[in-house]
């Protein structure tokens, strides 16, 4: 996967914010059609470049994650330190029309491997250097405060 210059949120004047309240109406979707799923919180956080779900679906609490600039949805496994492993729901997919549900094995990926491919800026790279970034999602799904 290619990452375009702005995805970080720095240098990021010429892509559009998603909304919000469109996350919101897709998350209720989903935990109004899943079987045995509730919505545990929101977060809205600016300083973040992703908005994030917290849901408990099965006896599991799954983080769903819809990226600010891009859209970009990935469905992790999150701690107290805003570290994120990342998963592959394919059957969670259908609830997020007209975004990309990223695959764990996509986003799990270093960064490195292929560098010439993307299209940071060196804003970014200097960034994901210093937050030493080493995955793909490392990077989209950042908290570089």
């Amino acid at each position: 996967m290619r990452l375009t210059k702005g995805i970080t949120g720095f240098d990021a004047e010429h892509l559009i914010e998603q909304e919000m309240r469109s996350f919101q109406s897709m998350v209720y979707h989903l935990v109004t059609s899943e079987p045995r799923s509730k919505l545990l919180q929101f977060m809205d956080d600016s300083r973040a470049v992703y908005m994030q779900a917290d849901i408990q679906l099965d006896n599991e609490q799954l983080t769903i994650l819809h990226h600010r600039l891009m859209p970009y949805v990935a469905f992790a496994m999150s701690d107290k330190e805003l570290t994120f492993r990342f998963l592959t729901k394919p059957n969670l997919h259908k609830y997020f029309p007209m975004r990309k549900c990223l695959e764990a094995e996509v986003l799990n990926s270093l960064l490195t491997q292929d560098k010439e491919l993307h299209s940071l800026s060196d804003v970014e790279w200097h960034y994901a250097a210093y937050f030493k970034s080493e995955t793909l999602g490392d990077v989209m799904f950042n908290y570089w405060d």
